[in-house]
């Protein structure tokens, strides 16, 4: 719903209603915590996915990340660092259940996890083993006295609860010293929650230009100048006449002739409206730069040229593709390995990224080494990576 502080100022004078000061001081100090507030847990969750649904700006970024992410060829090692030509680890994720295939599952893991900071995946099946993605917004976290998580309980679609027990769940998620008090310390931080303002002014935005184009279709009327007083009826054939006439898209930019004496006046957007709209690229911009990446892998031409596109996407990959990539295979690799009684590592094959390929690949391996190895930290990793780039 969108958000317009005219809906804040009660009605006056309707029938049977009746607006405290009081009542009127709740509803407005609510309305306006629901603008500038956020959710945590399943709460918080709830407000991520949904806007994950319906803001285009957060819906592209995310959906980019995951999805290229997801698309990075993954390969399997033994605790040496040797490619395996059979895994376990790989035929599991590869095929991980009915309905998805690997990019698919690694897709929708990091929708969940870039959206609300947490993902649950749970391994079930007697046998022949399944990887499932459980929805954040419908799992909560379960912790007994001693703050030990127990289980994780599920709501289903038609509304019942089951819990599912803690050795069946892999949950992946941000790191949060945000959120710390009673439970909220076992969920992710999510991007979103930082950028909640950016995210609600951008709908507003979005909310404001939709309203613009729908009630402005076209831009100007030539209308009759005479002093001739209109009778009321008359005014109100043409006022219908006027509603069925300049609304639609289909008239936008487009002019109305009357057949006498005619005056130009122009309806159509003010300045103050163009100057709304561009609002949009700065939160562009801005939510770009939350999750890492370049606004001209988005179609920002203000600041696109050839030479920082081919930049952007090189960086892309490696603070942003890359190192969700490497977080999801060491969680999944770890949690795999306990369930199946495996001892494999998934890992991303930085052969199969075209547009990395001028990375020296021995520097490249020696330096995916050292990381799993535990020798450098992942941020010295990707700032070698980067050195290799701009040399």
């Amino acid at each position: 719903m969108a958000f317009s502080f005219k809906s804040l100022i009660p009605s006056f004078g309707k029938k049977n209603q009746t607006v405290t000061l009081q009542q009127h001081s709740t509803t407005l100090l609510k309305q306006i915590g629901d603008f500038f507030s956020y959710g945590i847990g399943q709460k918080g969750a709830n407000q991520y996915v949904k806007a994950f649904g319906s803001n285009p700006l957060v819906y592209m970024i995310i959906n980019r990340i995951a999805f290229t992410s997801g698309s990075i060829n993954r390969v399997a090692n033994d605790k040496n660092g040797k490619r395996l030509e059979n895994s376990q680890l790989l035929d599991l994720i590869n095929n991980p259940n009915p309905s998805q295939g690997r990019i698919e599952l690694y897709e929708t893991i990091g929708q969940y996890v870039n959206a609300t900071g947490n993902a649950y995946i749970r391994i079930q099946g007697v046998g022949a083993k399944e990887l499932i993605v459980l929805p954040s917004n419908k799992v909560e976290i379960k912790v007994d006295n001693l703050g030990l998580v127990t289980g994780y309980e599920l709501t289903r679609i038609d509304g019942s609860k089951i819990t599912i027990p803690a050795e069946e769940i892999l949950h992946i998620r941000t790191s949060n010293i945000v959120n710390i008090d009673n439970t909220d310390g076992y969920y992710g931080l999510s991007p979103l929650q930082a950028a909640w303002l950016i995210v609600r002014s951008s709908e507003e935005i979005f909310n404001a230009e939709a309203s613009i184009f729908k009630n402005r279709g076209i831009i100007g009327i030539l209308t009759n100048e005479t002093d001739v007083p209109m009778m009321p009826k008359d005014r109100e054939r043409l006022q219908d006449q006027f509603n069925d006439e300049v609304g639609g898209s289909d008239r936008f930019n487009s002019i109305k002739i009357s057949n006498t004496k005619l005056k130009y006046i122009q309806t159509g957007m003010s300045p103050s409206d163009l100057k709304l709209l561009d609002g949009i690229l700065n939160k562009l911009r801005l939510l770009c730069s939350v999750y890492g990446l370049n606004s001209v892998l988005f179609n920002d031409q203000v600041s696109s040229t050839y030479n920082n596109q081919d930049a952007a996407a090189k960086d892309a990959y490696i603070n942003t593709y890359i190192p969700l990539a490497n977080k999801i295979d060491r969680e999944l690799s770890r949690f795999l390995n306990t369930n199946l009684g495996t001892d494999e590592y998934i890992t991303i094959d930085t052969d199969d990224i075209e547009i990395l390929k001028g990375i020296n690949k021995e520097h490249t391996e020696s330096l995916s080494i050292q990381l799993e190895d535990g020798v450098i930290s992942i941020e010295e990793y990707r700032e070698a990576l980067n050195r290799d780039i701009k040399n």
